[in-house]
């Protein structure tokens, strides 16, 4: 997932990275901006089926800190001659607030939950701190890498409750094609210091078309990776998501 990171850092509009945030830029920057993004198919007939997503991201970017956070909510039944079966329940929220030490170097501390039907996971929470380093903060894109520690804890069905010690490694890539269209990736990997096995990786990946000034579409690839899953249960999962949404 980094290759393509740094790929695109050779497409990046204007060649080298930009200064991350001019005082013009700032000013007009001090408010919360985000998308709140919903997706539905239902079908009838032989077979009852009906899924639903659901997502909301914002991020409020001040002169020495940032503050984001993040929801999402996935659901589907099936019903064939009898009561409705739960084919999926996932739902996450994530938080987190950089401290700016200059224009690219960040200290962090973050949060996040999710609970995963399907997997088994009951809750996966952990909260952490590290540091930051913004390669680039621009109109036209922007690029972030972040290392640190986090507590984590899950609980799979069935399982006793697992607390451990992890590193955490991440970037986020945002970048635009064109006037209308909008590549990102956010990808974090949460590697276990008390067990080697024990390796948890999320990667968010999405296509945006803007419809009009606030308007738009968009395609969502979801891929999570647990190296220790709950017994039974496949260790990698991926979702592709068709979405239309709100931007403010």
């Amino acid at each position: 997932m980094l290759t393509i990171a740094l790929t695109l850092l050779t497409l990046a509009p204007g060649g080298a990275p930009s200064v991350p945030l001019d005082e013009g830029d700032l000013a007009a920057s001090e408010e919360w901006t985000g998308t709140l993004g919903a997706g539905l198919t239902t079908s009838s007939g032989n077979t009852d089926r009906k899924s639903v997503h659901a997502q909301v991201d914002a991020a409020l970017r001040l002169e020495e800190r940032r503050y984001s956070v993040g929801f999402d909510w996935q659901y589907a039944d099936e019903a064939e001659d009898g009561p409705s079966e739960l084919l999926e329940r996932r739902a996450s929220a994530n938080g987190q607030v950089d401290f700016f030490l200059d224009d690219t170097s960040y200290l962090l501390v973050n949060a996040d939950v999710e609970t995963d039907h399907k997997a088994e996971l009951d809750l996966r929470y952990s909260a952490g701190v590290g540091y930051g380093y913004q390669a680039a903060e621009g109109d036209d894109w922007s690029l972030s890498f972040e290392a640190g520690l986090n507590g984590v804890n899950e609980q799979f069905r069935g399982d006793e409750d697992d607390s451990y010690l992890s590193g955490r490694f991440g970037y986020s890539l945002k970048r635009d094609l064109g006037d209308s269209w909008t590549l990102s990736q956010d990808s974090e990997i949460f590697p276990s210091f008390e067990d080697s096995e024990d390796i948890h990786l999320e990667v968010d990946s999405r296509l945006r078309c803007d419809l009009s000034d606030n308007l738009y579409g968009q395609v969502q690839w979801l891929f999570d990776w647990d190296n220790t899953p709950a017994a039974g249960a496949e260790r990698a999962d991926h979702r592709l998501l068709l979405s239309v949404g709100y931007s403010f």
